[in-house]
């Protein structure tokens, strides 16, 4: 029986029995789709460490799932029941997620998200990595303008796309992403610059767009002052 590691952002596989439908299926990767709770990926050693997933130790040549898009598998008794046998999550681990870095605004205008969500081809449309991009930005920031102009309009896009615009507005994403955030945010040119290269590896267009959403949010951040700096000086 093939072992995960579980994220805690993952939507729960417990002891009843469910149906899953097959979403997509490749060598590192097989998403899994069910009406109530969510999308769930099984990724391998070698895939992106998406934060919703369930995460094995093998690599893609060495895991075959079985299944192609389409199909339909079950789980129970906290498995996910593949033809090749049960994979069962018996830890969990830790995704990425960027730091706080004080308080600001990100002044985006009201349409820049909604204009943006569901735009694009594929499983992760262009225009999500985008908002994904610019909601690290804002919870880093204590901003939640962008994330209250998404979530509720989740429909609109992909499943995986959605599970990983929630996860983004709570500050979660591949750690190579929050590594590139992070260091722009805390000016580290350095980091930043080796940090990017990895992004922009990442599919191929979700990378350089991923980047475009910290850099526009980022452009348009206004710091909120201290009261203390904003009070007039005491007269004498």
């Amino acid at each position: 029986m093939p072992f995960a590691a579980r994220s805690p952002l993952a939507p729960p596989v417990g002891a009843e029995q469910l149906v899953w439908h097959v979403l997509a299926a490749f060598p590192t990767a097989l998403y899994l789709h069910h009406p109530e709770r969510g999308l769930l990926p099984l990724v391998t050693a070698d895939a992106l460490a998406l934060p919703t997933a369930w995460r094995l130790p093998d690599s893609s040549t060495r895991m075959r799932w079985g299944v192609a898009a389409g199909d339909v598998i079950e789980s129970l008794d906290h498995c996910i029941l593949l033809p090749a046998g049960p994979v069962r999550a018996v830890r969990t681990w830790r995704p990425a997620r960027v730091r706080r870095s004080g308080s600001y605004a990100v002044e985006l205008p009201p349409s820049w998200a909604a204009d943006r969500l569901g735009g694009g081809r594929g499983l992760t449309p262009e225009g999500d990595d985008e908002i994904c991009g610019a909601l690290l930005v804002a919870f880093a920031g204590h901003d939640t303008s962008i994330a209250d102009a998404v979530l509720p309009q989740l429909d609109r896009t992909t499943a995986l796309s959605a599970s990983l615009v929630r996860a983004a507005a709570q500050g979660y994403a591949v750690p190579a992403l929050v590594a590139y955030a992070d260091a722009r945010l805390s000016g580290n040119r350095a980091a930043a610059g080796a940090a990017r290269h990895a992004v922009e590896d990442i599919g191929h267009t979700s990378g350089p767009a991923l980047i475009r959403g910290v850099e526009i949010a980022i452009a348009h951040r206004q710091i909120h002052q201290s009261p203390s700096l904003t009070k007039e000086p005491a007269r004498a």
